[in-house]
């Protein structure tokens, strides 16, 4: 049953008058619109995911928190993870311990937390969660990064999980800030990479003060850059940290966000790290076990000034329809969003050109990531805005903590327009993960966003326009997630690139299901799923409007 049904009535994808803040943009009248509805207190979600602070502004706190949308207990529908940060130092006298939280989807618009989840285990200060099928057996698992030690949580594939953290060997300390699941060998088995953000500790914290004299977020140059980690997949549950002999040891970073996905097109998959106030990281895999760091040579490492950014999170999708992945960080206020366009290996800067610049510059955003809203085979972006710190206005005026998010529509062309029509008028938060999946299965995807200190939103898609398609995968071995899988289908003539995206966004894991938005067309006359195993898959004549799963042949 459609989550649609037991919402207020919306018809179409226009976007409903109403008065906006007038230093909002209005939607531009020649670009169809779409309209999200707030369902979260409607559905069951209704808890705070903390920072785990209580007035004393630990340096931590400004990057929580993420989630993950996946089924966790098989029944084709996605359910919804949530970290929570532990209280740390002085805060964890004040306030009792956390649970994180796993929210279970019925499938019938409601989601019913599950207190047995986890069986009671507590993890550290939860930031971010990462969701493979490592072990192959059919049932996605999450990894849990965070400050102190990670937990990697096997599924037993009835919606509880086991702490096997130990076993495994990826119990990784210090200050995590992500992860991703990705095979980067090609062995049918899914590694385990992991971003670090910097040596901060409680006992390290430094007090920072705005200029009115109140505590404050540290610049981030306060404290010394991290180093990442690789961990390779033995496939008798245990992992070994290479990330020395895969090239990648030694390098300090501030690290918030990674995307594994094959960017030039070799059956390898890369990966792209967004380093704060730092160049961006890419890493192009050798094939050898080995990876090349080629950032700067693939004009991804910098935005438009050619310096450092505030880059905090990733988005990767063929918005152009060229055949090829190009992406999107996310920046600080006053700093447009990058948008990497692929000319076939090399990235280009086009982020004034596109619109995404003079649209996103007066936010900071985390979270983001590419969905076609409005099922017309054209890919929009969403960006989930929030600033650092209380006090960014005594710096400028027009600068709030809590921020709108944003979504641009992309009019087909490769221009996006700022849509604050489509969007709850009056979400403002600090918002940080934004995450994509369809929750209700109707065939439009819906947006998961969370907030620092705040309740998440759960945004449902009333768009009722255009047919749609989506791909459940598993590969030859049983892998549930089969990160990496190109889906390349020829709808009316003409090819759409989709894939299955390891990472990316901020701070957690969207669906791994493939969507297709199929406008007028009813059916998908080919379909070739290019498999990580180099196999081609092809099915032709595919019927629009249906969950098709797909086991690799």
């Amino acid at each position: 049953m459609a989550l649609s049904g037991l919402l207020p009535g919306l018809s179409g994808c226009g976007p409903k008058s109403g008065k906006a803040r007038s230093n909002i943009p209005k939607s531009s009248p020649e670009l169809p619109g779409v309209k999200f509805t707030d369902i979260t207190k409607s559905a069951g979600i209704d808890f705070t995911q903390s920072d785990g602070g209580c007035g004393k502004r630990y340096f931590i706190e400004q990057i929580a928190a993420g989630a993950a949308l996946f089924d966790s207990n098989g029944n084709g529908f996605l359910d919804i993870y949530f970290p929570q940060p532990k209280p740390l130092g002085v805060c964890a006298a004040k306030n009792p311990p956390l649970q994180h939280h796993l929210y279970l989807n019925n499938g019938k618009g409601n989601f019913t937390l599950s207190p047995n989840a986890f069986g009671g285990i507590e993890t550290a200060y939860g930031i971010a969660a990462a969701v493979g099928d490592y072990n192959n057996d059919g049932h996605p698992d999450i990894y849990v990064a965070c400050y102190g030690r990670n937990t990697l949580f096997r599924n037993r594939g009835d919606g509880t999980f086991e702490d096997v953290t130990a076993k495994a060997g990826v119990g990784l300390g210090g200050f995590s800030s992500g992860a991703v699941w990705f095979d980067y060998d090609g062995d049918g088995f899914l590694d385990l990479f992991v971003t670090r953000y910097c040596e901060w500790s409680v006992e390290k914290n430094v007090d920072c003060l705005a200029s009115n004299g109140m505590l404050d977020v540290c610049h981030p140059t306060t404290y010394q850059p991290a180093t990442n980690a690789l961990f390779h997949n033995n496939g008798d549950g245990t992992f070994t940290n290479v990330a020395k002999s895969a090239g990648m040891a030694g390098e300090t970073r501030r690290s918030l966000a990674v995307a594994a996905a094959d960017f030039d097109g070799d059956g390898r998959l890369d990966l792209m790290v967004a380093n704060d106030l730092g160049a961006n990281t890419f890493y192009h895999n050798l094939g050898n076990g080995k990876f090349e760091e080629v950032a700067i040579q693939q004009n991804v490492a910098f935005g438009a000034t050619g310096l450092p950014q505030a880059n905090m999170g990733i988005a990767v999708g063929d918005y152009d329809d060229d055949g090829d992945l190009d992406m999107v960080v996310t920046t600080f206020a006053d700093e447009p969003h990058t948008l990497y366009r692929n000319d076939g290996g090399y990235f280009t800067d086009i982020s004034a050109a596109s619109g995404i610049g003079a649209a996103t510059r007066p936010y900071l955003a985390f979270g983001i990531g590419f969905l076609d809203t409005r099922n017309s085979g054209d890919l929009d972006l969403f960006c989930a805005d929030g600033h650092i710190s209380p006090y960014a206005y005594l710096k400028d005026s027009s600068k709030t903590y809590k921020e709108r998010n944003q979504l641009l529509l992309n009019d087909g062309h490769g221009h996006f327009t700022d849509a604050p029509d489509s969007l709850p008028s009056d979400d403002f938060r600090v918002h940080r993960g934004a995450y994509f999946g369809d929750i209700d299965n109707d065939g439009r995807i819906d947006i998961l966003v969370t907030a620092e200190d705040d309740r998440p939103t759960l945004l449902h898609n009333d768009c009722t326009a255009g047919n749609w398609l989506i791909l459940k995968l598993t590969t030859a071995l049983g892998c549930s997630t089969p990160i990496g899988t190109k889906c390349i289908a020829t709808i009316a003539g003409k090819k759409k690139l989709r894939v299955v995206l390891g990472g990316g966004s901020y701070g957690g894991e969207s669906d791994h299901r493939v969507h297709f938005g199929l406008g007028d067309a009813k059916v998908v006359e080919k379909l070739d799923i290019h498999w990580l195993s180099g196999k081609i898959q092809t099915l032709t004549q595919v019927q629009a409007n249906q969950i098709l799963k797909v086991a690799e042949a």
